[in-house]
């Protein structure tokens, strides 16, 4: 059953158009030198050093992500989830047990939200029941062990949902470290935490 679901969600990740993560202005733009040095911060991948997990969905990926710049890291429910930035807790929520497809979800994901000193926030979605490790106000180092993931909240399977918005409330792609350097990441990859 679970290797018929990730061949199909594979299947749909490698072959529906929708899932291009770059417009075609952005890849002319890219080739011919018209975007500026990026210096945007650069997170830790959310999870645990070591830990390899796959790429369901990224930034506008065509399943749930449709205008949306957010990541969804397969996990198995248990899995570590640790902070990708240092910054200062400012929600936590941990007290559900629900999931699934309905509507009636939406609220009930457990999740960790952190402010970094820029002003922009950090979104780890779907945690497990009494999953969460840290309080709010609490100052959290890059790399800090926060949580365990889950499948609470509006989700179709054991996944860490993560986002960012910048301190003007847009949605932002960030970059990551990892061991082909700083890249913003792809769907249907794996990605291990070096650091």
């Amino acid at each position: 059953m679970m290797k018929s679901f990730l061949f199909l969600v594979a299947s749909f990740v490698f072959t529906s158009p929708s899932v291009a993560q770059l417009t075609d202005r952005e890849i002319s733009d890219l080739k011919g030198g018209g975007v500026k040095p990026d210096n945007s911060p650069v997170y830790y991948l959310p999870f645990s050093k070591g830990s390899k997990f796959l790429l369901i969905q990224a930034y506008n990926s065509g399943m749930s992500h449709r205008n949306e710049i957010s990541l969804d890291f397969k996990m198995k429910p248990g899995s570590k989830i640790c902070a990708a930035r240092v910054g200062i807790v400012s929600a936590v929520k941990e007290d559900s047990d629900a999931g699934g497809l309905n509507n009636e979800y939406l609220s009930q994901g457990n999740h960790i939200i952190i402010t970094h000193s820029d002003g922009s926030t950090a979104m780890y979605w779907h945690l497990k029941k009494d999953g969460v490790l840290v309080n709010e106000g609490d100052t959290v180092e890059q790399g800090r062990h926060i949580g365990y993931s889950g499948n609470t909240g509006y989700s179709a399977f054991p996944h860490l949902h993560f986002q960012v918005y910048d301190k003007d409330g847009k949605n932002i792609a960030t970059r990551f470290y990892t061991k082909k350097g700083i890249i913003y990441l792809r769907p249907g990859k794996w990605y291990k935490q070096i650091q």
